[in-house]
């Protein structure tokens, strides 16, 4: 299915923004790229039989740089959206979105934003948290209980420790964010289900690439359906965002 100039060249050229962790990131040593899309880009290759090369750029370069076809592909932890894909199409791999952060045993049994009524919530300064919090308090006092308790903090950080010391009884964050940081603290917090404003990330390809984008389609549900993907999601902490069919501009 791959492309025959692609199977000549035996690679495909990736265009990402390393600063993501846990999907791409650079190890200790400053110039090994790892994480979750680079384990994953590494088993397409294998399928594929071709090697799939990373070049780090900012975020906001990577659809033009696709648009010019300087790469076949990106994957960098990108959302597949409306606006976007009026530019590029994406094979969505992934689903992320608003979620929580708990303490381990969630004492609050938070699941939706229908429970975070009366709750006191952490949410990171300038995120569409903010807004979610916001509309579920209103829809709390409607129903005629307490309103939420929304503490506006700068920084993921400030609202891990908001949590950790007792004075938030949830975090309000991304669900992969929010799973990476409970790996990261070994055991303290959990990611109660799955996101309430679910989102698909997807591989993203520059418009006219059918041959690549279907090969690619097909490669990722090969990994699902083995199973590789999934214990590529494990090893990162991020099974919260798993999906079990792979699509093509599936976003909303």
């Amino acid at each position: 299915m791959l492309p025959a100039k692609l199977k000549d060249a035996g690679t495909i050229r990736v265009a990402s923004n390393v600063e993501y962790p846990p999907f791409e990131y650079y190890d200790t040593d400053n110039t090994t790229i790892i994480g979750l899309d680079k384990d994953l880009a590494e088993a397409i290759g294998q399928k594929l039989g071709v090697k799939l090369e990373f070049e780090n750029m900012s975020f906001d370069a990577i659809i033009p740089a696709l648009a010019a076809k300087r790469y076949d592909m990106a994957m960098s932890a990108m959302t597949d959206t409306d606006e976007r894909r009026k530019k590029v199409d994406f094979v969505d791999y992934f689903t992320s979105g608003g979620g929580f952060l708990v303490k381990k045993g969630n004492p609050k049994n938070v699941h939706s934003l229908a429970d975070i009524c009366g709750v006191t919530a952490a949410i990171d300064k300038g995120t569409t948290e903010i807004e979610d919090a916001k509309k579920a308090s209103e829809d709390c006092v409607k129903a005629g209980k307490a309103e939420v308790n929304a503490k506006v903090l700068p920084g993921t950080s400030k609202i891990v420790l908001a949590l950790q010391s007792g004075r938030a009884d949830v975090a309000m964050i991304d669900t992969s964010a929010g799973a990476y940081i409970s790996q990261q603290h070994k055991g303290a917090f959990e990611v109660p289900g799955t996101s309430y404003a679910p989102r698909p990330y997807g591989l993203v390809l520059p418009k006219e690439s059918d041959e690549l984008t279907k090969a690619l389609q097909a490669t990722v549900q090969a990994l699902i359906d083995e199973g590789t993907y999934g214990k590529i999601l494990a090893k990162w902490g991020q099974e919260v965002g798993a999906i079990k069919q792979a699509t093509i501009n599936d976003g909303k």
